[in-house]
This record gives C-alpha cells, structure tokens and sequence, in this order.
C-alpha cells in the first residue's frame, strides 16, 4: 500500500482575496511592502499563497484594525513574544494619547457650534506704525507644531523664571518659516525681552536692533488670526511700504492668564521699509 503524502493547498490571488476579504490591490500592495509574499512558481510563473498566509493575512487586520502602520506591521510580524508585548502597550499609549485630542477637538467643535448663537466679537485690525527701540532677548528656535510651540513658550518662561532675568515686556514668537514638507510645522523663535546689564556671553541672549514696523491687534483665539496678518499684508502694500521680516507674535493675554480663547489678546507686527 503506497502513502499517500499530505498536499497543502495553494490559492491564486483571487481566491485568496475571497477567502481572506483582502482586496487584490492591497495583496498586492503588501507583496510590494514584504509582509505578505506569496510563494511564486518556477514553472508557470503564478504566485500562490498557503494556508500559513492566511494566519498571517489574519494578524495583519488584526494590526491595521489596531492602527499599527504597514511599517509597524512589518516590524511587529518578525517581534518575539516580549518585544510584541512591549510594542502594544506602546500603542495603546498612543490611542489613548490620539483618545484625548480627539475629546478636545470634539469640545472645541461644540463650543463652536454653540458660538454661533451668541454676539460675536469682530476685529477691526487698525494698523499702527512705531518704532521699535533696541533690546535684549533671550530667544529659543525650534521647528516645531502648535502643540510644540506651547512647550517651547513653556520651556523659555520656565528658564527666565531660574535665571532671575529682569524682564522687559512680553514674550514673543517669531515665525521664520514654514516646512515645505509639513505645512503643520514652524520654524519658529519664542523670545522674552530682559534687562542686559553687562557684556552678554550666552549665544541664547539675541540684540535687536531699532527698525520700523507695523502692528494690529487680534482678539480671541488663534484660529482666524491670519485675518491679522492679511491686514498688515494690505496696508504695507496701499501705503507703498515693503515687508522686511519675518511676522512676529507678541502675546499680552494667552492660556498663561487666561482659559477662555475668545480673550487672548495677540499683537501682530513686522518690519517694513519704505519701497
């Protein structure tokens, strides 16, 4: 009596697809990304996946459904048990951390939505010029988010507060640019004014020299303070006057003194050059 030899069964692509309720297009992504390679053969040139493939194909949703990236994913399959664990926890951390964005968001949404049914302040954005006198700062340059520009407020306030510096107004932030790859990302400088009294050896302390500038005022949130600086953009240019700088922040009521948004209370201003 011959053996008869066991044959695992192998599934065209379209077959898996069915079985496994993966389109074909994202088969095919994945065999393009290497965490789900079927089996080619030599002979007739087919690719074939196998029973295996399908626990596989199985863990994958399993890991998309957790919100793991197909990098992620790719680095997940090959973890040992220990290290898998470890990557979980790490994810769970991140969903709770996205859970809470997404609960403020959602809060802001509705106190929107509440907004439209009271008075609504509008600004006027009048447009002053001045001159700016020289002066000391103790500065901080990052390329960061909006999130990260708070910290870096946070992490300049807390430095002044150690160092003793006498102040000399408000802080301020620079807006060097925006990262061409990330439009949600700054470059960014948050400064505060001090009193310099002897011959300054910190590279962090900058010296602003005198330079005429225009400024208006925004009230409330940050969210349409573009309107701000479209103001400055209209007067420079009906005024015959050329932007000479980088926009720059000055914040006389923010989240510092105040939790309600609708009072921050923002100077906007650059410097300007007759044209």
């Amino acid at each position: 009596m011959v053996e008869s030899k066991e044959v695992f069964p192998l599934y065209k692509i379209g077959e898996f697809s069915r079985i496994n309720k993966i389109s074909q297009r994202m088969l095919r992504y994945y065999d393009e990304k290497g965490i789900l390679k079927p089996e080619k053969n030599e002979t007739n040139g087919y690719r074939y996946y196998t029973n295996e493939d399908i626990a596989k194909a199985n863990k994958i949703k399993l890991l998309r459904k957790y919100h793991f990236s197909i990098d992620e994913i790719n680095n997940v399959l090959e973890m040992d048990a220990t290290t898998m664990k470890d990557k979980y926890e790490q994810k769970i951390a991140e969903l709770y951390e996205k859970t809470i964005e997404y609960y403020q968001l959602i809060e802001e949404m509705k106190s929107y939505i509440e907004q439209k049914n009271k008075i609504t302040r509008v600004n006027s954005y009048d447009v002053f010029c001045g001159v700016r006198k020289p002066f000391h700062a103790y500065c901080l340059r990052k390329v960061v988010d909006e999130n990260g520009l708070e910290l870096l407020i946070d992490q300049l306030l807390l430095f002044i507060n150690k160092s003793n510096s006498i102040l000399k107004g408000k802080h301020f932030a620079i807006f060097h640019s925006m990262e061409e790859e990330n439009f949600s990302q700054y470059d960014v400088e948050v400064c505060q004014p001090i009193i310099v009294e002897e011959e300054v050896k910190d590279t962090r302390i900058k010296f602003f020299e005198e330079a005429n500038y225009i400024y208006t005022i925004h009230i409330g949130n940050y969210d349409s303070i573009s309107y701000a600086y479209s103001a400055l953009y209209d007067w420079a240019h009906l005024n015959g006057y050329r932007l000479d700088g980088p926009f720059i922040e000055k914040y006389y009521t923010d989240e510092i003194i105040t939790f309600d948004k609708d009072e921050y209370v923002t100077e906007v201003s650059i410097a300007i050059q007759k044209c």
